[in-house]
C-alpha cells in the first residue's frame, strides 16, 4: 500500500476506498505517524488549496472534514501516545444571540484535524463565558463566530472584559461569520479574522507561529 493512493482518494472525496486504504496500511503495518501526517492530513490540505482556487465549495469542504474524522477514528488506536501533541489549545463558539453552528462545527472539525485541541463551547455564548473556558482550558486562541450585524459588538465585548482584566495578552483572539472582516477584527482590537474554516487553520498557524 502506497499511503499517496489515500492521499488520491481523500482528495478524489472517495469516502469507502480511503477508509479501506486506511485499514490496508494499518494492516500491513505502515506507520500510523506516516498515514495521518502524508495521507489524511496532506489530503486535506490539498481539499483545502481547491476550495480556495474555488474549484471545490463548502459541501466539499464539509465531506472532507467528515472523511477525515472518519479516517482518523480508525488511526487513533494505532497511534502512540505522544503523537497527538497538540498545536494549540482552542476555544470556539458563537456569541451570545447567535444561534448558527454550521460554520463553526466546520471550523473546529478543520482545526482538530489540523492538530489543534479544540473545545466547542456551542452557541449563545455569554461574553464572560467565553473567558472562563479559555481559563479552565488554559487556552491559546479563543475563537467566536458572530453571523449577524447585531451580534458583532459581543465580539468586541470579550475583547474588552480582556483588557479590564488584565489579561488580554494572555489569548489570541479571532472571529469569524458572515457579517465580520479584518478591518472590524482591527477595529475591536482582535488579532485577526478568517473567512472560512481553511483560513482560520492558517490564521491560527501564523499566530502560533506554525507558518
Amino acid at each position: 500500500m502506497d499511503i499517496t493512493q489515500i492521499k488520491d482518494t481523500f482528495v478524489k472525496l472517495q469516502s469507502d476506498e480511503t477508509k479501506n486504504h486506511v485499514q490496508a496500511a494499518l494492516d500491513e503495518g505502515l506507520d500510523p505517524v506516516e498515514i495521518l501526517q502524508n495521507g489524511i492530513i496532506a489530503g486535506l490540505k490539498e481539499v483545502g488549496k481547491k476550495f480556495e482556487e474555488e474549484e471545490y465549495f463548502l459541501a466539499e469542504l464539509m465531506m472532507a472534514g467528515k472523511l477525515g474524522e472518519a479516517c482518523i477514528e480508525i488511526i487513533t488506536p494505532h497511534l502512540p501516545e505522544n503523537a497527538g501533541t497538540s498545536k494549540g489549545v482552542v476555544v470556539l463558539g458563537a456569541v451570545e444571540g447567535d444561534l448558527h453552528d454550521i460554520g463553526y462545527s466546520l471550523v473546529a472539525t478543520q482545526l482538530k484535524l489540523a492538530g489543534y485541541d479544540v473545545h466547542m463551547l456551542g452557541v449563545n455564548i455569554p461574553s464572560m463565558q467565553f473567558i472562563e473556558k479559555a481559563q479552565d482550558y488554559n487556552a491559546d486562541i479563543i475563537g467566536m463566530s458572530a453571523f449577524l450585524v447585531t451580534t458583532i459588538p459581543n465580539c468586541a465585548e470579550v475583547v474588552k472584559y480582556l483588557v479590564d482584566m488584565n489579561i488580554r495578552d494572555k489569548f489570541k483572539v479571532i472571529i469569524g461569520g458572515a457579517e465580520t472582516s479584518q478591518e472590524k477584527a482591527v477595529s475591536m482590537g482582535c488579532d485577526g479574522q478568517a473567512d472560512n474554516a481553511v483560513e482560520a487553520v492558517a490564521l491560527c498557524d501564523r499566530l502560533l507561529g506554525h507558518s
